[in-house]
Order: C-alpha cells, then sequence, then structure tokens
C-alpha cells in the first residue's frame, strides 16, 4: 500500500520563486479538523483542536464556498470528498492535496488557518496560485490520469511512474513527461538527485538543478518533480496570455492548448477572478 502524503505548496518568498530549502512533509503539520464533502459541499466535522482555530471552524462554510467559486466546479465536485485544516504555523505551508487512497478517486484538500487570506482570496496572489497550483495535481493526477501500481521503480520510457501510481499512456502528465523531461534528458538528473539521502544535500541539488535548467522551469518550486512542474505549468497556463517567445518553460505553457478541456478550464477560472 503506497503512502498517502500531502502535495504542498509552500509560501512565497520573492516574486513567484518558491524556496526549495523550505521543504516540509505533512509530519510537521498539525491537524485542526476534518470535514467530509458530498457534492462540493462541506458534511461531517470532526474537531480535533477546537482551541487551535476557534471563529475559523465556524466561517468554513464562507472559506470553501469561497475557494469552490474559484475552481472548476465539476471537478471540484467530483474529486475533492475531504477538507482537512492543519498547520504548521505562519508561513510554511499554505495549501495541499492528496489522494485518499490507491484509486485516486477521491481527494482531500489541505488548507493551513494560519495562511487563511484575511480579505477576498481572489486578491490574494500567493493564495490564488497555491489554489489553481493545487488543484492541477488533482487534475493530473486523478483516477483518469494515473492507474494503481505496484511498481517501486520507473520500468521504461513510455509511462511515468508517479506517487500515485503508473500515469497512463495518452495522460497529461506522460505526455508532459515524455515531451520536457525524457526528451531534454531531465528525468535521469533529476533521479540521480532523488537518491541523495541527506535531506539538506538533496535540497541543495535540487536548487542547483534549477539554476542550471533555468529557462526550463517557471519556478524553482517546478524542478522539485514532474509533479509539481506540470502543476507550476498549469498555474502559468491559466493565470497568463497565451505566450509568444520559445522558451522551454513557454513551450510547457503551450501544451495546455492542445487540449479542449483544459482550455474550458482556464475559461471558467479566468472567469470565476475577473
Amino acid at each position: 500500500m503506497k503512502k498517502i502524503t500531502y502535495f504542498l505548496l509552500m509560501a512565497f518568498l520573492t516574486g513567484q520563486c518558491v524556496s526549495l530549502k523550505q521543504g516540509a512533509d505533512d509530519g510537521d503539520l498539525m491537524e485542526i479538523a476534518t470535514w467530509t464533502i458530498d457534492n462540493g459541499k462541506l458534511g461531517k466535522v470532526n474537531i480535533i483542536q477546537p482551541e487551535k482555530a476557534e471563529n475559523i471552524i465556524e466561517n468554513m462554510e464562507e472559506t470553501w464556498k469561497a475557494i469552490n467559486d474559484i475552481l472548476p466546479k465539476k471537478w471540484m465536485r467530483k474529486y475533492v470528498k475531504a477538507l482537512e485544516l492543519l498547520t504548521d504555523g505562519k508561513d510554511e505551508t499554505l495549501a495541499g492535496v492528496k489522494s485518499m487512497d490507491e484509486t485516486n478517486k477521491a481527494w482531500a484538500f489541505a488548507l493551513d488557518f494560519a495562511d487563511l487570506p484575511k480579505g477576498n482570496f481572489k486578491e490574494d496572489t500567493d493564495f490564488l496560485q497555491t489554489l489553481i497550483h493545487e488543484f492541477g495535481h488533482i487534475l493530473t493526477l486523478n483516477d483518469s490520469q494515473v492507474a494503481p501500481s505496484d511498481l517501486k521503480f520507473q520500468v521504461d520510457e513510455t509511462r511515468y511512474l508517479t506517487n500515485e501510481g503508473l500515469a497512463k499512456t495518452d495522460s497529461y502528465i506522460n505526455q508532459f513527461v515524455q515531451q520536457f523531461w525524457y526528451k531534454n534528458d531531465l528525468l535521469s538528473a533529476w533521479d540521480k538527485i532523488q537518491r541523495t539521502k541527506n535531506p539538506n544535500k538533496k535540497l541543495d541539488r535540487l536548487y542547483d538543478f534549477y539554476l542550471t535548467n533555468k529557462t526550463k522551469f517557471h519556478t524553482a518550486y517546478a524542478a522539485e518533480s514532474p509533479e509539481e512542474d506540470i502543476a507550476e505549468s498549469w498555474y502559468f497556463f491559466v493565470i497568463q496570455d497565451k505566450p509568444t517567445r520559445h522558451l522551454e518553460k513557454d513551450k510547457k505553457v503551450l501544451f495546455f492548448y492542445q487540449f479542449d478541456q483544459l482550455v474550458a478550464m482556464r475559461k471558467e477560472i479566468r472567469s470565476s477572478i475577473r
């Protein structure tokens, strides 16, 4: 059985660059409360640390509605089945998502209550980017895209192995990895870095990997893995105008335009935040 962990997007330091050196795993997060979600609406709540969140818990329905007003409603209703309120204190983690089991059919959305915007979510650039980025993981790793697998290592170059399972041949992430990671020989270089046992050295090497390939990635965070790269590229596809340059990172944005479904989602999100 796979270890179920969050994709966590860390707080921004400068501009659009996320620091790889502030990485944290979900072991650093304190669980405050959880909700079931049915058809996009909050259901039963389990309050674990009521003194930590106080009226934040009371206002969670309003918060969840604000998030759903931004992200594609059909997909949120279909895949998001739980909400978890977590915290590691101010800054650091903003939000995350995780598959709830091996099937990838149900996903949990996590929020750090300490970092929830005080005003309109649509006007908070960092939080908005986080929401769109995290939705990108659900979009590219759900059961229509990735099949359960017991494989521990990549077996060949035809199908990319994610933590969620084996990417289907025609999935977004498999096509993305084939075009931008295998062809540029990035995956083998990245794979060597993953074998680094010392976590601080690993982060240093990932950051060097980003600096060496800076025109290929939108942010340092994107260089952490193909999963983060496609989620960051998805964000820039949604939020920016169609690129006219021909850098590799611009081609990653153009990648999404070949899929009518994704173009429609882009339009939906952009309409919701204007």
